[in-house]
């Protein structure tokens, strides 16, 4: 009986050990050891990320993403972009899924509770209303008691029906959202500003407008999940590398977005470094 009882603690000590031994790989050491790092990103997010004609996932965050695979592993391709939305991009981290969110996720004291964030990269306007020409929206108080669309998981849904009062249909992803619009389900569409005003660029929403902008800004960042810090400095030291090399710059131009004065600032402090 004494020998199976120390057996049976060798075993468990023994199980302690191969889970500590796991629990302190860390992210890093996993991607090294895969030869691949697993990255969520949007696709239906222009400029961020999307699909182009070829069908590919291109886009500003992409690009930053495959600049951060190329400073871990060597390559760009060693990648693989995986499509999330704003409602499982998360649940997709912490249940390891993926390595990090590229994935337009602004920087909030609720998201810090349950992910890290990198170093931030943009400061991005946050929600503006999209809403036909001949609407008299104005403010972001005329949403009171108004059918608004929206997109589950946004930042912001909390604030346009608990402070402004707006009545938020939220739909999982932009297409239902823009058709629901068009359809007249609602007086409006709250979504980031960005890809709004790329919308609109579009000749079939040459009837719509940006009826009430922004209240903030806020930074943009990868998520990643708590603790890891290793992992953490080194996406951190690759994004600051593509910020001194100009790399964001390039990429703004590339994808057609406004030039940011935060991008600009960020690029030189880090060229200096």
């Amino acid at each position: 009986m004494a020998n199976i009882k120390v057996m049976a603690a060798s075993v468990f000590a023994l199980g302690l050990t191969l889970l500590a031994g796991t629990a302190s790989a860390g992210t890093l050491e996993d991607v090294k050891a895969r030869g691949e790092l697993i990255v969520g990103v949007k696709n239906d997010y222009a400029p961020y990320g999307f699909l182009n004609e070829k069908g590919e996932i291109v886009g500003f965050e992409v690009d930053l993403a495959k600049y951060v695979a190329k400073e871990l592993l060597g390559s760009e391709d060693k990648i693989e972009l995986v499509p999330v939305v704003a409602s499982n991009r998360i649940e997709f981290l912490t249940a390891g899924r993926i390595d990090a969110i590229f994935a337009t996720l602004g920087v909030t004291p609720e998201r810090a509770k349950v992910v890290d964030f990198s170093t931030y990269y943009i400061s991005a306007a946050g929600a503006s209303v999209l809403a036909p020409n001949a609407s008299k929206l104005a403010k972001w108080e005329d949403l009171k008691g108004q059918t608004v669309c929206g997109i589950q998981g946004s930042y912001y849904n909390k604030k346009l029906t608990e402070e402004f009062g707006a009545t938020l249909v939220a739909f999982k992803a932009q297409p239902e959202a823009f058709r629901a619009l068009k359809d007249n389900r609602c007086v409006g569409f709250a979504f980031d500003d960005m890809t709004l005003q790329k919308k609109l660029e579009e000749a079939d929403w040459s009837d719509y407008k940006i009826a009430i902008k922004p209240y903030e800004y806020i930074p943009q960042a990868a998520g990643l999940r708590q603790g890891d810090d290793a992992f953490r400095k080194a996406v951190d030291a690759a994004i600051n590398k593509a910020e001194g090399e100009g790399k964001l710059i390039e990429w703004e131009t590339k994808y057609g977005m406004p030039h940011s004065e935060y991008i600009a600032d960020r690029a030189k402090a880090a060229a200096k470094k």
